[in-house]
């Protein structure tokens, strides 16, 4: 009698010292709970992840498909740089139709992921790499902000003219006020100058 009650006292304190423990992990990790889900967002349905160097290979492999001109194999490195980059820092890269309409990539900082449009992909290598910079600027900005969960934040680094991309920012995706077209215009510099993200990239998010 006495041992099944010292073993209710146990589970008894147990169980709130778990829930406790398990409250703290995810205060400290945020993040945490979108890992576990991810595999289940809507993103990834009939989405494919880019995990593994053959999944690299085979992504390169469709864009190049749509050359229409011979592309440098440096714009192909330096889309596996990237790759490596991003799943480094823990950010998921998806080839997904769950992408906001007109655009051809998106980052999404709650789930940790760059989604890019199979679209996109079959547009050939240099669009590809273009897109791929623009959204690791993103993730860029976001860990200028505080870390990958934050929303896009300036990063203060030299753009190009704003009549450039003036195409772009006019687009109804950047409807916002001039703060977000800010954000854009880094972005846009920065998918122009495809090697850039790269060091971006492990400039502001160290961690």
């Amino acid at each position: 009698m006495e041992a099944s009650l010292s073993v209710k006292t146990v589970i008894a304190w147990l169980l709130p010292i778990g829930l406790a423990g398990c409250y703290l992990y995810l205060i400290s990790n945020p993040r945490a709970v979108s890992h576990w889900l991810a595999p289940y967002s809507p993103s990834s349905r009939n989405a494919w992840l880019i995990k593994t160097p053959a999944d690299v290979e085979l992504l390169i492999g469709q864009a190049q498909k749509a050359d229409r001109e011979t592309v440098q194999q440096s714009v192909h490195g330096t889309m596996r740089e990237l790759i490596a980059g991003l799943q480094a820092k823990g950010v998921r890269l998806l080839i997904s139709e769950n992408v906001m309409e007109h655009a051809g990539g998106e980052w999404d900082p709650g789930m940790a992921e760059i989604r890019i449009r199979p679209s996109t992909v079959t547009m050939g290598s240099m669009v590809l790499a273009e897109v791929l910079a623009h959204e690791t600027a993103h993730v860029s900005q976001s860990c200028r902000a505080g870390g990958l969960g934050k929303n896009s934040e300036p990063m203060g680094i030299k753009v190009n003219t704003a009549e450039a991309f003036q195409h772009q920012l006019d687009s109804p995706l950047y409807k916002g006020p001039p703060s977000s077209k800010a954000i854009e215009l880094e972005t846009f510099s920065v998918g122009a100058n495809p090697p850039w993200a790269i060091k971006l990239l492990d400039y502001f998010c160290k961690g």
